[in-house]
């Protein structure tokens, strides 16, 4: 039916009956589909973040890195902070959060894009 986080190594949205396939595309075509991650990203965010609306821009290049711009497609974050966490002494700890995800756009790297854009990339971000 459909491939989650195209072009990755996502999961495939499957039916395995007629009715079951035709619930999830009717799911599919009127966007209630629902995406949701758990992210663990640097800094400690605010609990007021709890949206990111910016264009994510695609890059003409597939091994270039998509970023937020202008020409970009309209793309849709909500986000809700689940907990703070922190590592190492006291003196020089290394403060994460952990952030419940939810995309309403499918956006190539959207979730790295957008938290990266607000100030906590993912902690898997090189960038």
């Amino acid at each position: 039916l459909h491939r989650l986080d195209i072009p990755s190594s996502g999961l495939v949205l499957c039916g395995t009956t007629f009715e079951g396939y035709y619930s999830l595309r009717l799911q599919l075509d009127t966007k209630r589909l629902r995406r949701e991650y758990f992210v663990l990203c640097h800094g400690l965010a605010a609990a007021e973040l709890t949206k990111v609306a910016a264009k994510v821009d695609v890059a003409p290049d597939p091994s270039q890195r998509r970023s937020v711009n202008d020409s970009g497609k309209p793309s849709q974050t909500q986000l809700r902070l689940a907990a703070h966490a922190c590592e190492g002494a006291e003196a020089d700890r290394y403060r994460m959060s952990i952030a419940a995800i939810r995309i309403f756009t499918g956006r190539r790297h959207q979730i790295r894009v957008h938290l990266r854009h607000v100030g906590h990339p993912t902690v898997t971000d090189a960038r």
